[in-house]
């Protein structure tokens, strides 16, 4: 019987101490901003990675940041596309629609970037307790991003960044990190597995920094009538 008191007055101490602290939105918000961050703490940063899958898909990615621009490139065989922000505009480049200007959320929506897992969830989650994992120690979270692996989310309290994720059936496990500098990382490898069996494999390929990018990669040429639909359809309104 005391043994069960003592219990139930730590888990009330530790639950205060997570509303006390820190709220979980806050910290999402600090990954947010280091996010956005990127171009100002690097003079460039490009990352390439590869996704394959049991079931047959297999997919290049990239994702490039100059200052305030951004841009992620998609092909996975028979499907390319290309995604930019200017800065100013987000565009979309799809072989199928040509060039079409899309609303200012377009890019986050799509982002496979480093913290691109931060945008899927919003204010609506909180702290459910604290794991060391790979000797790390992590904030569990909780909330909906939106994917089903992405329910409970262990985020490092030091580096801010996903080490494994789970919901469902599924679970993502980020590993083999590599240091940018003394504030960011790189999980070289994360994989996806449903009922405990790999769904996907990712491994990034090229991780660089400081290397010139041509300002033109983060330039859109917009044509009149780009779309092949000739203006029956109008898209990213």
């Amino acid at each position: 019987m005391k043994k069960t008191a003592v219990l139930a007055v730590l888990a009330l101490f530790l639950l205060c101490g997570f509303s006390s602290g820190e709220e979980a939105k806050d910290i999402l918000k600090r990954v947010r901003e280091k996010d956005s961050n990127i171009g100002n703490v690097f003079k460039t940063f490009r990352m390439v990675y590869n996704k394959k899958s049991p079931w047959g898909f297999n997919g290049t990615f990239e994702t490039l940041i100059k200052a305030d621009k951004k841009r992620m490139n998609s092909n996975s065989g028979t499907l390319t596309s290309d995604a930019i922000f200017d800065g100013v505009n987000c565009w979309n480049i799809f072989p199928m629609t040509g060039t079409t200007q899309q609303n200012k959320d377009y890019y986050d929506q799509n982002d496979k970037g480093l913290f691109a897992w931060v945008k899927k969830f919003n204010d609506n989650v909180k702290i459910t307790g604290e794991e060391t994992v790979d000797k790390r120690k992590c904030w569990i979270i909780e909330g909906d991003g939106g994917e089903e692996y992405l329910k409970k989310i262990w985020v490092d309290e030091k580096a801010l960044s996903l080490i494994k994720a789970e919901g469902g059936s599924m679970k993502l496990v980020n590993s083999e990190f590599k240091a940018l500098n003394d504030d960011y990382e790189v999980p070289m490898k994360t994989d996806i597995l449903r009922d405990d069996k790999t769904d996907m494999a990712i491994v990034v390929t090229v991780l660089e920094t400081g290397k010139d990018l041509s300002d033109d990669l983060f330039k859109v040429d917009v044509k009149p009538n780009n779309n092949p639909f000739g203006g029956l359809i109008q898209f990213g309104k």
